[in-house]
């Protein structure tokens, strides 16, 4: 079955960022492989206006920091754009997903940092599963 634009996650509905994850299952990801993909959501760490990038206002919670966990987790920096990460396994990224700092995740009424989804590379000639990925930051 092949999704059509408005059933693709949020987070590849983005041309750009849909591009990048492209080139990620064509030239970076191995059969088998699992790929987070990030739609950032600029206005998560802007909610305390005086300290414009940090969420909540703390200097040690900026989209960099998101992006540092999931390269110290194995996840590879697809053109260095902040916006597809590859693992080498599903536990890899379960473990980079499941050690999350607890700011990255859902907090009432401050808006989350991300939509993002999961995509794993399932055959050699390139066939994708696409899947939502809300529970990594939205629980």
């Amino acid at each position: 079955m092949y999704l059509v634009p408005l059933d693709l996650p949020v987070a590849l509905r983005d041309d750009n960022i849909a591009k990048i994850a492209l080139y990620a299952v064509k030239k970076v990801m191995a059969v088998e492989d699992p790929a987070i993909v990030i739609q950032w959501n600029f206005a998560g760490f802007n909610d305390v206006p005086a300290v414009p990038g940090f969420r909540n206002g703390d200097m040690n919670q900026s989209k960099q920091a998101i992006v540092t966990h999931f390269i110290e987790h194995g996840g590879v920096d697809v053109k260095n754009l902040n916006t597809v990460f590859v693992f080498r396994s599903n536990n890899e990224l379960g473990e980079a997903e499941n050690k999350l700092p607890k700011w990255v995740r859902h907090q009432n009424g401050v808006p989350d940092v991300c939509e993002s989804a999961v995509i794993h590379k399932v055959t050699s000639s390139g066939q994708i599963d696409v899947t939502i990925f809300r529970y990594a930051f939205n629980r």
